[in-house]
């Protein structure tokens, strides 16, 4: 092998060693940015989980028969009286 071909084939080794190296940086910011990404999701699924408890809570609260009668008896209603019952055949 003579000196030319020595030195053409260090240099492939170099730059296929820069590059590679490139490579593994790059690798390496995209999975710290996957990373980063990833636990910016999982504290905003926990953040709507929270709400959606209490949302449910919530709900529960205002569909339950004592909060609709107090609600009912602010707005003024009532139980219908026999002559408004109307019974469909």
């Amino acid at each position: 092998m003579n000196r030319e071909h020595a030195l053409w084939l260090t240099g492939v080794a170099f730059v296929a060693t820069a590059v590679l190296g490139l490579v593994l940086v790059w690798v390496n910011i995209e999975r710290l940015d996957l990373a980063y990404e990833c636990k910016q999701l999982e504290r905003e699924l926990a953040r709507r989980m929270d709400l959606h408890e209490k949302l449910v809570v919530e709900r529960q609260y205002l569909l339950s028969p004592a909060t609709l009668g107090a609600q009912a008896q602010r707005y003024g209603l009532k139980p219908p009286s026999r002559e408004q019952i109307r019974v469909v055949p």
